[in-house]
């Protein structure tokens, strides 16, 4: 194994992990709404404020990680998700839950602009489609196990089992990834910063021409961290409310989800190669709006794995899609800064969905979340084929 892919297979355990112990906590919220007497409201409030602090982090993060050893930094952020998720096991109801998340969000803040700024930077001349694919799709392999599992071994023990399993599981990566790349070269950890310090103002006039330069996708970022967090966190509880499964039944409709994703963003190198980036996003968006907006009409089971799938394949794919456009049109040294910035957009997105979302389904039903994301996706689809002869970035 050469240098390159053991940094891609460490980033990629990491992102598992990461991925991982944060869907593990949405899937057991039709427990917790049970035993805390959550309300859809308390809920948003929940997930809605974790990722508020998930974004003021995930900024300063991203600004601080760029000339800083990566390995390092990736690796405390691990050990800061084992340690929440070990915490999790002693919550007693709407105040704790809602610390514990907080601090799950601060270390999960680490990964994206770290991990994926590592990932762009040694990957940026050469197969890079290929690398956000496979570190996507592993990604997405840690939150199909976490679903897939989470409720089933809570019913059949205790819900505290599976986040034990999880804390031991980040201890252990954290040492797998660390000997991975223990004979690493410096140059591979860390990047020379060659750009000068910026004032405050400085900084904001820079952020500002790079997102005029993405003004076409920063809608697909917001609707793509939307897509994830809505149907994570508000997929099992509708399922619980509007069908008579069981909490397994809903964990492996969910996992379906996931599972397909997965598969997805593995192969999206492949699929990039056939049908392009543009074509890939384009009909992501469309399918996504329409998916979410058929959810809310059928009951029958068998379609509603239909729409999952399709949901599956169209979230998933969409995130290496998007982060290589940026890759393409970022220096090496400011990958953090960058990355930072991007996934803050795509939190603040996925924060005010899943705010309203949980207030709003106390008031119209917990099918109201999928609707609006459905339409949301839908405009911006009917945008990128109305400027489809324009470039996604600017010059």
């Amino acid at each position: 194994m050469d240098e390159k892919q053991k940094i891609l297979s460490t980033v990629g355990i990491f992102h598992a992990l990461n991925d991982g112990a944060v869907a593990a906590i949405p899937i057991l919220f039709p427990i917790f709404k049970i035993i805390f007497d959550l309300s859809y409201t308390q809920i948003g409030v929940i997930t809605g404020g974790a990722l508020f602090i998930n974004i003021i982090f995930q900024l300063i993060l991203g600004r601080i990680s760029d000339g800083k050893n990566s390995r390092i930094m990736l690796s405390l952020g691990i050990l800061l998700i084992s340690l929440s998720l070990l915490l999790f096991t002693q919550i007693n109801g709407f105040y704790s839950l809602i610390l514990v998340m907080i601090l799950l969000r601060i270390g999960a803040s680490f990964f994206h602009p770290i991990g994926t700024g590592w990932i762009s930077r040694i990957f940026k001349k050469h197969r890079l489609d290929w690398a956000m694919g496979i570190q996507s799709g592993l990604a997405d392999i840690g939150a199909f196990i976490a679903i897939s599992t989470t409720l089933y071994i809570s019913e059949i023990t205790n819900w505290r089992y599976p986040l034990y399993i999880w804390s031991i599981a980040g201890v252990i990566i954290l040492l797998s990834g660390i000997a991975i790349t223990s004979n690493v070269k410096d140059e591979y950890l860390n990047v020379k910063m060659i750009s000068k310090r910026r004032t405050l103002k400085e900084a904001i006039r820079e952020n500002i021409i790079f997102l005029k330069r993405i003004q076409l996708i920063i809608p697909a970022f917001i609707i793509s961290g939307s897509s994830w967090g809505i149907i994570v966190t508000y997929l099992p509880l509708f399922l619980n409310e509007k069908t008579n499964l069981s909490l397994t039944s809903i964990g492996l409709i969910v996992s379906i989800w996931i599972g397909i994703g997965s598969i997805s963003s593995i192969l999206y190198g492949r699929i990039y190669n056939k049908f392009g980036r543009n074509n890939i996003v384009f009909l992501s968006y469309f399918t996504i709006g329409i998916t979410n907006i058929l959810i809310t009409y059928f009951t029958n089971i068998s379609l509603m794995i239909l729409i999952v799938i399709l949901m599956g394949i169209t979230v998933f794919i969409t995130f290496p899609a998007l982060v290589s456009y940026i890759s393409e049109i970022t220096h090496e040294s400011s990958e953090g800064k960058t990355f930072g910035t991007i996934f803050t957009l795509q939190l603040s997105g996925s924060t005010i969905f899943l705010f309203f979302g949980g207030i709003l389904s106390d008031v119209f039903g917990i099918w109201i979340p999928f609707i609006l994301l459905g339409f949301t996706s839908l405009v911006f689809s009917i945008i990128l084929l109305t400027f489809r002869r324009k470039p996604i970035i600017l010059e």
